[in-house]
């Protein structure tokens, strides 16, 4: 019978340089702040996305920052760049014809959603910039930032929130390039949510085993256990007294087999 162990892989492939991560409070002196390390980044001859929570201006959260509204502002404040868009409701041969300008370099600053999460490898492109970066969990942000630094040059990802509470938060993300522990640091921040309901994020004083962000080592150690025991004994025949015990407490259980 195989078993399968979970592995961790801690090290940036070979020839990665880290992102130099920042954190910027969104007023007008942050903005300042970011467009000029954006300006610099660009007469150096980088390549910068501009990362955006929605596509369109919405009035039921009018503090976000949206890619397409953004289009003309960010065209005016850098003046002899051509800027691009992409997002998920274009079509499939409209994004690859403007990651394509991109990667040449036609386009010098793509204004983005989420859609480049995955998936999208442009070398060159060398900055990250994330508007109203609080909206999105730190996972994703990590995600997000392994858009650059696939080259050679130094790269950096200014974070820019739009309240001074998210800062915090953010700010482990300067501190650390390990996917692992930042997702563990989320987890631990937001809270696991309902993990049979609909709730993602929060802390369930209520869940009767454990909590999941501050017992996840037991968890995983109590996993492997499992693994051996049904690896000896799929039926359990040779755990009688385990068999009996879960033969009492399945009925309880909501998830099932």
């Amino acid at each position: 019978m195989l078993t399968l162990f979970p592995s961790q892989i801690t090290d940036l492939p070979p020839g990665r340089i880290p992102v130099q991560t920042y954190t910027i409070e969104g007023n007008d002196k942050g903005f300042e702040e970011a467009y000029k390390m954006m300006m610099d980044e660009l007469k150096d001859g980088g390549k910068v996305y501009l990362v955006y929570p929605i596509i369109e201006l919405s009035e039921q959260l009018p503090q976000l920052r949206a890619a397409s509204a953004d289009l003309k502002s960010i065209s005016d404040r850098f003046p002899g760049y051509n800027c691009g868009l992409l997002h998920g409701r274009m079509r499939s041969e409209e994004k690859e014809e403007t990651l394509g300008k991109f990667r040449t370099g036609e386009l010098h600053i793509l204004l983005a959603t989420q859609v480049i999460e995955i998936g999208v490898d442009v070398p060159d492109a060398s900055m990250m910039v994330v508007m109203n970066s609080e909206r999105f969990g730190m996972a994703q942000l990590h995600q997000l930032r392994g858009r650059v630094g696939r080259g050679t040059r130094q790269s950096k990802c200014i974070l820019i929130s739009s309240t001074v509470s998210g800062l915090n938060r953010l700010k482990v993300l300067e501190q650390s390039s390990d996917g692992f522990h930042l997702a563990n640091m989320d987890l631990l921040l937001r809270g696991p949510g309902d993990l049979l309901g609909k709730k993602q994020s929060g802390h369930l004083p209520e869940f009767p085993i454990t909590r999941l962000e501050v017992d996840g080592n037991i968890l995983q150690d109590a996993h492997v256990a499992a693994l051996k025991i049904l690896s000896a004994s799929p039926d359990l025949e040779q755990f009688p007294a385990l068999k009996l015990e879960l033969g009492i407490r399945q009925p309880l259980c909501l998830l099932g087999d």
